[in-house]
């Protein structure tokens, strides 16, 4: 028997609609689920070039209608039961392909663009600065491959067994994730949408003692954006947190140039 003062997080796995799977949350059976209706919304958006992040951000805001935007939904990239994102990256596969069952056991993928790790990065980046617990299946911080059921499971691999990109990509993962652990509005705080269109996704951060600024561009190409800060917020600099650049806010605009599938998490000063 479990002492009082331990505290167990549960997550669940439920497919269905938010009336479904928060039905096991708000009555106390499970602490979370895996957010699926996040999921299903997510990667389509991220990977097709015409999908606006507009589409995503509403669905956001629908978890947030419904958990409460500090809550302990599970946000993902892959699970045992999805095809890896890296098939989907590297153009394997298809969204929901029905060829991936076969592709399982005839014609595993493999990936052949390093361009693919990065669009795994930014999901990552994405899932690892929103409201919400970020879960990580075995092998996404290195930008494991595969299709569905098995071969979504393969043995994991470590050190030596890693190429460059995949040794790169751990470095780069990890950094967000330090980044997300010495930063606690990422973990508690508000959430504030600057701007969502079809490259770009642009949002806020806000706790007691900081905020931090994310950039997402899902777009190959570099993008100049201005965003425009809530006039309150009174902030004259931000500074990015992995390469440490300075940015100005000039009259509660700051102008940001940002490179093709990239990433930038700011705080604002």
């Amino acid at each position: 028997e479990l002492p009082d003062e331990t505290k167990v997080y549960q997550i669940g796995e439920t497919f269905g609609g938010y009336d479904l799977i928060s039905s096991y949350v708000s009555n106390g059976q499970l602490s979370s689920q895996f957010n699926f209706n996040l999921y299903d919304t997510a990667i389509p958006v991220f990977f097709d070039s015409e999908s606006s992040f507009e589409m995503l951000d509403n669905q956001m805001q629908k978890t947030f209608q419904v958990y409460g935007v500090n809550h302990l939904m599970g946000n993902l990239v892959s699970s045992h039961d999805k095809i890896r994102y890296m098939a989907y990256a590297d153009g394997d596969l298809e969204i929901n392909d029905g060829r991936a069952s076969d592709f399982a056991w005839t014609n595993p993928p493999k990936v052949d663009n390093p361009s693919s790790y990065d669009k795994l990065k930014l999901h990552l980046a994405y899932i690892l600065t929103i409201p919400g617990v970020p879960v990580i299946y075995y092998g996404d911080e290195i930008g494991m491959t595969g299709a569905s059921d098995p071969d979504n499971r393969r043995m994991m691999r470590f050190d030596d067994d890693l190429n460059e990109n995949e040794k790169q990509t751990l470095k780069d993962v990890s950094k967000i994730i330090h980044i997300k652990k010495n930063h606690p509005a990422l973990r508690y705080g508000d959430f504030l949408t600057l701007k969502a269109d079809k490259n770009i996704y642009a949002y806020v951060r806000s706790d007691m003692n900081e905020r931090i600024l994310v950039v997402i561009n899902k777009s190959e190409l570099e993008q100049n954006v201005d965003l425009t800060l809530p006039a309150i917020y009174s902030e004259r600099k931000a500074s990015e947190l992995i390469t440490g650049e300075s940015l100005q806010v000039k009259e509660n605009v700051i102008k940001i140039n940002i490179g093709g599938i990239s990433y930038l998490i700011l705080k604002l000063n």
